[in-house]
């Protein structure tokens, strides 16, 4: 996915091995089966019945929430695999390492303020699933009014409304990636230039590249999105 993401799995690794932080979290190991490090808690976390990993979590979330910051990195390095998927889908909010400091952001905003007295259970599900509708109103807020160029103003995004084109476009260009019909650098193409408004001539300037070599790739791939169905704007 990027530097964000081989950064983060370089310090996890290392805390993951560190004796000092696993003493710090002698409870966490507890909990963990009797864990004598923190790269053991991550074994057991990830083959642990949910129940009993989600035990772990709330040890480990009860801590981060008092400020551990021991605790928060390592429930975060334990979260990595559904951080990973949050920033492949909002392809909105920009590049691939965008994506992931987004993602990684929200994820730890969550992991911080989690309201564990109130939701004391499947903690990385909650997790997970608020930091995608931090992630959702960001990237709705991004999103040019059809037709106008400019954004919306007073638009409430607690409020339910229709999905927008461009959420169901993000969406789309999320699995034909998966699915292997485009390339992720054509998928962040079509969502810089179509949903985030970015000019194909600007985006060419960022990239040192030829303006109509993005045309023709922007072309080629909004050709094959057309074949399962969906809708775009003519290229120009």
């Amino acid at each position: 996915m990027g530097s964000v993401f081989t950064q983060l799995d370089r310090e996890g690794a290392r805390l993951l091995r560190d004796g000092d932080a696993a003493r710090r979290l002698s409870d966490v190991c507890a909990v963990a089966g009797s864990a004598s490090t923190l790269a053991d808690v991550e074994r057991y976390v990830r083959s642990a019945p949910p129940a009993e990993a989600d035990r772990v979590l709330v040890v480990l979330v009860a801590r981060a929430v008092e400020g551990d910051t021991t605790a928060d990195r390592v429930l975060l390095q334990l979260l990595l695999p559904g951080v990973r998927r949050l920033a492949r889908t909002w392809w909105a909010l920009g590049d691939a390492d965008e994506r992931a400091a987004a993602a990684v952001a929200a994820v730890y905003d969550r992991i911080r303020r989690y309201p564990l007295a109130r939701r004391p259970q499947r903690i990385a599900a909650n997790i997970l699933m608020d930091a995608a509708s931090d992630l959702r109103r960001a990237a709705r807020a991004t999103q040019p009014v059809a037709d106008s160029g400019h954004f919306p103003t007073g638009w409430d995004p607690a409020a339910p409304v229709a999905i927008h084109p461009a959420l169901e476009l993000a969406e789309t260009l999320t699995d034909a990636v998966h699915s292997g019909l485009i390339g992720s650098g054509d998928a962040e193409l079509i969502a810089a230039s179509r949903i985030a408004g970015t000019s194909l001539g600007e985006i060419a300037r960022r990239r040192g590249a030829k303006l109509r070599t993005l045309q023709w790739r922007r072309r080629r791939a909004e050709a094959v999105l057309a074949g399962t169905g969906v809708g775009v704007a003519p290229a120009t």
